[in-house]
């Protein structure tokens, strides 16, 4: 009788929110404080055990690169390894007929790119494991390889991805011209970002096979803006270690949007010109003001021949009297500050280069005297600055008809 009291007492202990256990013959028992600790301390455990699981299987031999890899300064042969079991394991998606399965390898095979800290040793490891990529990409001579090989090529900016790119600079469909060209200036970005893993014999040859693509296709807008915004990228280049690249993009840059600029007729619409001209002038005029970089004369001299030609756009169609009207003009305006702020450093830049003095360049104001419609004051200033025998002309050995005729 009293053993029958002391489990009435359990039982009525038992809280009704508590659950009851079954046992192996069916009877219910009621779990006991040790039980119930052993049940709270289990279950989180067996929590973690399974994700552990779940991220160790996730986490399999060639499906990621460690940071550590990607951001080291000299590959070791184990980190060689995993660079080569991660480039095996996705390359064949790359080659692929399946668009979701190429989409999906080359975003795999370019994310280790992205983001700070990516090594030129890891560039240049990364680019020999991918060369047997590269070979399959270039014998079967599809479309979509072509764009898989400059989307991957363009990231790496090494010799290799430079030939690359180039080859396809002047392929015989368009969508692929423009987007080598795209790339091409994508070259110049990553090494701005992450030092250069090409020499500066491989920029210049880049910038070369840019302005060749230029004069191959001068009557076709979009590949000629691709082509001058490339070369603005060009123009952030390091001096360290790159020699005179960033001043030849300077110069590139320079000599295909004023060519541009000087073909023009007064009577021709300016628009498309003006629009390639404010971006060369805006570029153009942060790399030669870069303290920590340095340019040649002929570079600068580049600079002061582009901001010219840009102020005598508008010039030339006031002396031909088909200037827009002055509520018409922000395209003219804007381009024409952008061309005289450019002249400015780039005289600047040019006397400090030569050892004279910069205290006698002054700051003109063609592009509020426009905006104002006060025309003949633009006229008389500008043709006295740019016409025939005047100080610019003079100092830098232009034409006398360069930029007033």
């Amino acid at each position: 009788m009293p053993r029958t009291r002391r489990a009435s007492r359990i039982r009525a202990n038992r809280r009704a929110d508590q659950p009851a256990f079954t046992s192996a013959e069916g009877s219910t028992l009621n779990p006991t404080p040790t039980a119930s600790l052993i049940s709270r301390v289990t279950r989180p455990l067996s929590v973690l055990i399974l994700a552990f699981g779940a991220c160790t299987a996730s986490a399999q031999p060639g499906t990621s690169l460690p940071r550590s890899t990607v951001e080291t300064i000299g590959v070791n042969p184990s980190q060689r390894t995993q660079i080569q079991e991660f480039v095996t394991n996705w390359s064949s998606r790359v080659t692929s007929e399946d668009a979701q399965d190429i989409k999906r390898g080359i975003e795999a095979l370019t994310a280790p790119l992205q983001g700070r800290g990516v090594s030129v040793a890891f560039r240049q490891a990364y680019t020999q494991a991918l060369n047997p990529l590269f070979s399959e990409l270039k014998a079967n001579e599809s479309v979509a390889n072509k764009l898989s090989l400059l989307r991957i090529s363009a990231d790496l900016a090494t010799p290799t991805a430079v030939n690359n790119i180039q080859g396809l600079m002047s392929d015989d469909d368009h969508g692929v011209r423009l987007f080598a060209i795209s790339r091409a200036g994508q070259v110049f970005e990553t090494t701005r970002v992450h030092g250069p893993a090409m020499t500066g014999t491989d920029a210049n040859a880049l910038i070369n096979a840019i302005t060749d693509a230029a004069q191959q296709n001068a009557d076709q807008h979009e590949l000629i803006k691709a082509c001058a915004r490339a070369l603005a990228s060009g123009t952030t280049l390091g001096t360290r270690d790159l020699g005179d690249a960033r001043s030849r993009a300077i110069i590139a840059l320079s000599d295909l949007v004023g060519s541009r600029l000087q073909a023009l007729n007064a009577n021709e619409d300016p628009t498309f010109a003006q629009s390639l001209a404010f971006d060369a002038a805006s570029a153009t005029t942060r790399s030669i003001s870069d303290i920590t970089a340095s340019v040649t004369a002929e570079a600068a001299r580049a600079a002061v021949r582009l901001g010219g030609d840009i102020i005598s756009v508008p010039l030339r169609r006031y002396l031909a009297k088909t200037l827009e009207p002055q509520n018409d003009r922000e395209l003219t305006v804007r381009s024409v500050q952008t061309g005289e702020t450019l002249l400015y450093f780039a005289r600047r830049k040019a006397a400090e280069l030569d050892g004279k003095t910069v205290n006698d360049i002054e700051t003109t104001s063609f592009s509020s005297q426009l905006e104002a419609g006060d025309d003949r004051d633009f006229r008389n200033d500008a043709a006295a600055l740019l016409g025939p025998g005047s100080p610019i002309v003079r100092t830098f050995g232009f034409d006398d008809d360069r930029f007033l005729r």
